[in-house]
């Protein structure tokens, strides 16, 4: 627009009027009120811009940097995975001195077993001596029996029956009673 259409456009809508400085292509300023900068005086030329290549303006809140946080993370990371490993290893360690033990006390049973054992065979070879044996048997009155006494043992004949097949029969057997008697 043109500065001759500017003051058209502000005498229809009024001077004061937001309305009216949007009509006539004004769009505001920004630390300064409509009705002010409506006040200036309007300038023909365009006024020089120069551009500065650089950073735009920081977008990240005004707390910690972005690397510091990352290394927080990182940190956190490793002391959990520190403090997991040595859990790991205090758990491990315990359970090999709790087997540690569990196997000296075995070791001992056996130990004592092994012991116990020897003197059980010692205490049988010197109860089963013949010579002890006959020795405490004539301390007591017991002497052993003549040959009288084994030639003359007869034993009554056997009632049980076995048929062919070798199983017992019960009624033979049965029979073989009520003829004895």
């Amino acid at each position: 627009m043109s500065a001759s259409a500017r003051p058209n456009a502000r005498a229809r809508a009024g001077a004061s009027s937001r309305g009216a400085s949007f009509a006539a292509g004004y769009r505001g300023a920004r630390y300064v009120s409509t009705s002010v900068a409506e006040a200036l005086p309007d300038f023909d030329e365009k006024p020089a811009i120069s551009v500065v290549p650089g950073r735009g303006a920081a977008v990240e809140p005004a707390g910690l940097a972005a690397g510091a946080l990352v290394l927080a993370k990182v940190c956190a990371i490793v002391f959990v995975s520190l403090a997991l490993i040595a859990v790991v290893r205090v758990a491990i360690t315990s359970a090999a001195a709790a087997c540690a033990l569990e196997t000296k006390a075995i070791e001992q049973d056996i130990e004592t077993a092994r012991t116990e054992g020897n003197d059980l065979e010692v205490a049988q070879s010197m109860l089963s001596n013949p010579s002890r044996i006959k020795h405490k048997a004539e301390s007591l009155g017991m002497a052993a029996p003549s040959a009288e006494y084994t030639d003359h043992i007869v034993l009554p004949e056997d009632i049980v029956i076995v048929d062919a097949a070798g199983k017992l029969s019960l009624s033979q057997s049965i029979a073989a009673a009520a003829a004895q008697e």
